[in-house]
């Protein structure tokens, strides 16, 4: 099994950094925070992420309940001070109160974990080596390599019976009733009339649907616009005042649906 995305507080295109992130690490961190951990804690924790997004934020937070999505991935956060251009996912374990709510936590997140190192090939190797050297690393790795005086999520884990070495482990074996992740390199189109917003750093408008004829236009990260994917062949595109663009789900997000 897998699990959901919730992007109820995800940034829109304007908020956060726009700048790719290189693909070498993906960094484990726990929210430091026990006056947090009741129901609803990830929800909580996303919320005020999401508010106070200039002061700090990672990509995703997660708990027994939910994963939610703050910072796109692919693009940098800011969690991890001088590691943050070279992190394409960060995400935070939400503080719960029990053994069974962290043991549906831990699941989700080791899935996460995982998931984003074998979408952007990064190794399933947990601290190892130093800035050079690709895989998973805890925000404690990432204060003895470049700084900072965060040890998470270590501490956390330990006080519900995870040692680093289990957590290498589980990084690199997955657990018991959690599908391996996967990705596929097939694209995916929105075929829907609706309201879209672009969220990669740019995309190239063409005169036709063929894409032969590129124009001078583009739209830039968090552009919106509305139009009805077209088909061509086995692909779509969007047919929008500028020309032609994709309708690949990698480069642009649906917003709401138009008659």
């Amino acid at each position: 099994m897998g699990y959901s995305i919730n992007k109820t507080f995800a940034l829109s295109g304007n908020e956060g950094d726009g700048r790719t992130a290189v693909k070498r690490f993906i960094i484990a961190h726990d929210t430091g925070n026990d006056n947090n951990k009741g129901k609803g804690s990830a929800h909580n924790e996303a919320s005020y992420m999401k508010s106070h997004f200039e002061a700090a934020y990672t990509h995703f937070i997660v708990d027994d309940q939910a994963i939610y999505q703050v910072g796109e991935p692919g693009y940098v956060a800011w969690g991890a001070l001088d590691a943050n251009p070279y992190a394409p996912m960060q995400v935070e374990l939400a503080h719960v109160d029990s053994q069974a709510r962290f043991n549906e936590s831990y699941k989700r997140y080791i899935w996460l974990l995982r998931y984003y190192a074998n979408k952007y090939n990064i190794p399933l190797t947990l601290d190892a080596g130093g800035q050079g050297t690709p895989g998973i690393k805890s925000h404690k790795w990432v204060t003895k390599n470049f700084g900072g005086d965060h040890v998470d999520p270590y501490g956390y884990l330990s006080k519900w019976g995870i040692s680093k070495a289990q957590f290498a482990k589980d990084l690199k074996n997955g657990l018991d009733g959690v599908s391996t992740p996967t990705t596929s390199n097939k694209p995916e189109y929105y075929k829907t009339k609706g309201l879209y917003e672009v969220t990669v750093k740019q995309v190239n408008a063409y005169k036709d649907i063929k894409a032969q004829q590129k124009r001078s236009v583009r739209l830039t990260k968090g552009s919106r616009f509305y139009a009805k994917p077209k088909k061509y062949g086995k692909i779509y595109r969007f047919k929008t005042a500028v020309g032609y663009i994709t309708a690949n789900k990698s480069y642009v997000k649906f917003i709401k649906a138009v008659k």
